[in-house]
């Protein structure tokens, strides 16, 4: 066994022996959300530590070809999450009544069965794929570091998340990602620091590319929308044992992705400056495994391995969640409280090894990881005006259903003509805000009418 490899053992032993000593659930609900007993601090933990392989690679890459000024995307992400943090009590209204697990449950409760039928599909979709992409991208970076090759170090990867996961719970996910959380905020700015001692002389200059200002807004805004509407961020928000914990920690989550993310930023910046590394693509794994000692190479690994796995853990912890409430509706159950209480531990477990599973064996196939990370954004982005709009205006269920239909109508068009990026993230959004809006008044006069008349 060399190095590299027993330094991936050994993490993957503290993670699993983590997850035995927080282990306590007696009920579906302290299993799926830890009892709803979350601090600002751990909500703040498990918002940060949503960042994974996806950004690892994109945003070292933009940073790359951009410079600093392709922090735009973290920026959206801290400004959706700052805006969540000052509604988050009109999202936690009647929880005590409903105990939503994250978004389809709330809009199954608030538009009816097709709307949330149609989001769960849309929200298992994307983080399918972002769960794809940590064990795609934990194999290629790893792969790249090291002689652990791809297979073994995706197999690694995704038997360890499960492993901790099916003992643990959502206790677990919690108590790692502070853990994780720190080791990030530690080594990536340590990592930066010496990539940049190991350029030497070998430095080049290359001109900074113009990020137009459109497209700066553009990932501004997918940034944003993408936070706003996303349903591991609204599990976390549920999970709060307090709308101030919730609230404190939105915000102090944001704040931390936005200093993650410069220093992301900060490497594809160091790997534009060296003569070896010569494509943005590659910039985050060639600056890791050219301009870095081989004790700081170790030190990456636990960087990368805390990355992946803390995104890994909650992508499928919320897919097997979600599935097993729709399957749970599927049967008949109708009213929350009803679902809750017939939420098995094991009935969750058994669809976690079933996902984790299918999810590893796509990492086989599916390796684009840049092409997967746009799908994902812009799936969330189907979701957003119906979510956010549905917090300010009373709910409408022909509302709802007409401003998903028209934006998956449009990500499908983009898809097939390949225009899906984030930089065009507006054509997706703005579509479906405005139906929601024309649609909600247009109703809403008609029913004054006939109210009048009658």
């Amino acid at each position: 066994m060399n190095l590299m490899t027993a330094v991936f053992l050994l993490y993957g032993v503290a993670i699993i022996s983590m997850s035995v000593w927080f282990r306590r659930h007696r009920t579906g609900d302290e299993y799926l959300m830890a009892n709803r007993e979350a601090s600002a601090f751990l909500v703040g933990a498990a918002l940060f530590t949503l960042v994974g392989g996806g950004e690892l690679v994109a945003m070292p890459a933009l940073g790359y070809t951009y410079g600093a000024s392709a922090i735009a995307l973290f920026l959206g992400y801290a400004l959706g999450f700052a805006f969540l943090g000052i509604i988050s009590s009109r999202i936690r209204v009647r929880l005590s009544e409903h105990l939503h697990l994250s978004l389809p449950d709330y809009v199954h409760v608030y538009f009816g069965r097709f709307a949330g039928t149609l989001t769960f599909l849309i929200s298992f979709a994307a983080f399918s794929a972002l769960l794809l992409i940590q064990f795609t991208a934990g194999g290629q970076i790893l792969n790249s570091l090291s002689s652990i090759s791809y297979t073994r170090a995706v197999l690694l990867t995704a038997v360890i998340a499960t492993t901790y996961l099916f003992i643990g719970g959502f206790r677990t996910v919690l108590a790692t990602d502070v853990v994780q959380g720190f080791a990030r905020l530690l080594l990536v700015p340590l990592i930066a620091f010496v990539a940049a001692k190991g350029l030497g002389h070998a430095t080049i200059i290359r001109p900074v590319e113009s990020l137009p200002l459109a497209t700066w807004i553009s990932l501004t805004v997918t940034g944003f929308f993408t936070a706003a509407s996303s349903a591991d961020v609204w599990q976390r928000i549920y999970a709060a044992k307090s709308d101030q914990a919730a609230r404190r920690g939105l915000f102090g989550g944001g704040v931390m992705l936005l200093v993650f993310g410069g220093f992301l930023v900060s490497l594809g910046i160091v790997a534009r400056q060296s003569a070896a590394i010569t494509s943005p693509d590659s910039a985050f794994t060639q600056t890791l495994s050219q301009l870095l000692p081989f004790w700081a190479v170790l030190l990456a690994v636990v960087f990368v391995l805390s990355t992946i796995m803390s995104t890994a853990d909650t992508e499928l912890f919320l897919l097997s969640g979600m599935l097993h409430r729709e399957l749970i509706r599927f049967r008949g159950a109708n009213a929350p409280q009803t679902i809750a209480a017939k939420e098995s531990i094991w009935e969750t477990r058994l669809l976690m090894l079933l996902i984790a599973g299918a999810a590893m064996g796509l990492s086989f196939v599916f390796r684009e990881l840049v092409s997967i990370y746009t799908w994902l954004l812009s799936t969330i982005l189907v979701m957003a005006p119906m979510i956010l709009a549905s917090l300010f205006l009373p709910r409408q269920r022909l509302s709802a259903v007409l401003s998903l239909t028209c934006n998956l109508a449009i990500f499908v068009i983009l898809a097939f003509f390949g225009k899906l990026t984030p930089d065009n993230a507006y054509y997706i959004v703005l579509p479906g805000a405005i139906i929601y809006v024309i649609t909600y008044f247009v109703t809403r006069n008609r029913q004054e009418a006939a109210a009048a008349t009658s």
